[in-house]
């Protein structure tokens, strides 16, 4: 599955995208692709069928006037899968790890990810742990399990955050604050190696900590190659 913003555009056009690969990890059922689908659409499908192998999606980003091509691997969550997701997140710029907050077990899943990825890749991309379905969160029965996540996220060095795909909370927050982090904290480590090259890493080029990252919202008029 694909959206892509723009069926055909200039060279000039695509030379100016900057590429950022995220890909997103869980256990199966945690909602990695309602997430996915709630940021590229701003839709919400109650009953998404399973993700078989990784779906890929598009999304462009504004970011210090400079514009991003954000490539999402939605991989699956089935354990038959596991052994065909180093394909997806080897290279990625950020892995997002997602768990259940009504589910305390599925962070078992977060962490056999995080031993995975440091086993299987050269440079560690930027971890964020993201406990989803948060319109269902109850203080009083799922209170152990964010903090669970949180000291999880503590010990790996890795963003915390929380959101619900059903009605939105902390969606685009969450890729705004994560792009953010990639581009003020890794941008001579990341955009001068892997698939970010086109980035200058300048004082002068350098975002404002208070600029905000700005989702397109008129992708399609404006012509994006978000390829």
């Amino acid at each position: 599955m694909t959206y892509i913003n723009s069926s055909s555009s200039s060279d000039e056009e695509e030379n100016d995208q900057i590429v950022i690969k995220i890909v997103m990890l869980g256990q199966c059922g945690t909602g990695k692709t309602s997430i996915v689908i709630r940021f590229v659409k701003d839709e919400f499908i109650e009953n998404t069928k399973t993700t078989v192998g990784a779906n890929f999606f598009l999304r462009s980003m504004n970011f210090d006037e400079k514009t991003f091509c954000v490539r999402l691997w939605d991989t699956s969550g089935q354990e038959r899968f596991d052994s065909l997701t180093p394909l997806y997140y080897r290279n990625a710029n950020i892995a997002i790890l997602v768990y259940d907050v009504k589910n305390i077990t599925s962070l078992e899943k977060v962490k056999y990810w995080v031993k995975e990825i440091k086993n299987n890749v050269k440079v560690m991309p930027l971890l964020v742990i993201v406990g989803n379905k948060m319109d269902e969160y109850n203080e009083e029965l799922d209170y152990d399990t964010l903090e669970k996540a949180k000291l999880i996220s503590k010990k790996i060095g890795a963003t915390v955050a929380q959101t619900s795909a059903k009605t939105g909370e902390g969606i685009n927050q969450l890729f705004e604050d994560i792009t953010k982090k990639l581009i003020l904290e890794r941008s001579s480590q990341f955009f001068n190696s892997i698939e970010l090259n086109n980035y200058t890493n300048s004082s002068s080029q350098q975002p404002d900590l208070d600029t905000k990252v700005k989702l397109e919202e008129d992708e399609e008029e404006r012509g994006l190659c978000c390829w």
